[in-house]
């Protein structure tokens, strides 16, 4: 395994970090699926430990993933040498009492979902702590900061960061100062965050933390255009039959640009992600071992730099999850 630098901070993480969402499980919010569909935690705790044997340092989860379900899962069995892994969680989604999604960054709501997720980390201090997901509007909020400065100030967290959506929302984070790291959805078929963010960002010492790098599967090369997803799946609700149709002859041209420079579509995928030197780390998913194992597998791998060049020639600008709205 490989290992880089988060930014400006003394963090280093694994290339190839653990993505902890499928793990959390079924998960809904008003009868909307928030999850990956059914999991067994026999598999997930088995997933973790082997990601450790294979020396990934880094994992990323959120108290909303099976809404502490995922942290839990983490806690069992990174808390045993808790000096040896990098930890980041993220809060400000609940549920309200309805049911439905609701987002919250008041200092209050973050203080309290921090030390709910120490006692089910089963740890002390929390390596990265990360706003999920807030609006431009939410990032207009001065009280946000100095509560994150407290918490770092206390030694609950060490640093904290901002996952965001879309690249206008993280060069407002960099010009304001905001944290030490940025999670941002960057994948083949996204690439819009490498135009303007990413000089940015490595300019300014952010840590960039590439979520989603396989495009939600699409870029594992299962899919086709008549693809369906279960009930409980979150996929059903934005990768649609027309999205699809949309997307996969654009998986299949990047297929054709990879071909034999990585053993597989994803593992080209992954590797043109960490192919941007702003990037400290992607954190592909994983339920099982076996999945766990294809991920690490393209550490092992490199692509040459002209496969990355026209891959960012040939689709840079679809940026599928952008141009759709697509917020995860």
């Amino acid at each position: 395994m490989h290992y880089r630098k988060l930014g400006n901070t003394d963090i280093t993480v694994s290339e190839i970090g653990f993505g902890a969402w499928a793990i959390g499980g079924r998960a809904d919010a008003g009868g909307t699926p928030l999850g990956w569909g059914r999991t067994n935690d026999e598999d997930s705790l088995a997933a973790i430990r082997r990601a450790r044997e294979l020396g990934v340092t880094f994992f990323d989860t959120s108290d909303s993933y099976g809404f502490g379900r995922s942290e839990s899962l983490l806690g069992i069995v990174l808390s045993r040498r808790r000096e040896d892994v990098v930890i980041a969680t993220k809060g400000g989604i609940s549920r309200d009492s309805d049911g439905k999604l609701t987002k919250d960054f008041s200092p209050a709501h973050l203080s309290h979902a921090v030390d709910g997720s120490l006692k089910r980390l089963r740890s002390d201090y929390i390596d990265l702590y990360q706003l999920h997901n807030p609006s431009l509007d939410d990032l207009q909020r001065d009280d946000i900061h100095e509560a994150m400065d407290r918490l770092q100030s206390v030694g609950k967290i060490r640093y904290w960061g901002v996952s965001i959506n879309t690249p206008d929302e993280g060069i407002e984070i960099v010009k304001r100062g905001w944290g030490y790291s940025l999670q941002v959805l960057y994948n083949v078929l996204n690439q819009a965050p490498a135009k303007e963010l990413f000089p940015l960002a490595k300019e300014k010492g952010y840590g960039i933390i590439a979520r989603v790098p396989l495009a939600s599967g699409l870029l594992s090369g299962k899919f086709r255009t008549d693809s369906t997803f279960a009930i409980d799946d979150i996929r059903q609700n934005f990768l649609t039959a027309k999205r699809l149709e949309e997307a996969i002859p654009r998986v299949d041209e990047a297929k054709s640009i990879i071909g034999g420079t990585a053993r597989s579509l994803a593992e080209g995928a992954l590797r043109f992600v960490l192919a941007s030197d702003a990037v400290s780390t992607t954190i592909p998913g994983a339920k099982n071992v076996r999945q766990v194992e294809m991920n690490v597998a393209a550490d092992e791998v490199r692509i040459p730099q002209e496969v990355v060049d026209k891959l960012r020639a040939r689709l840079g600008d679809f940026n599928f999850y952008q141009k759709h709205g697509i917020r995860i």
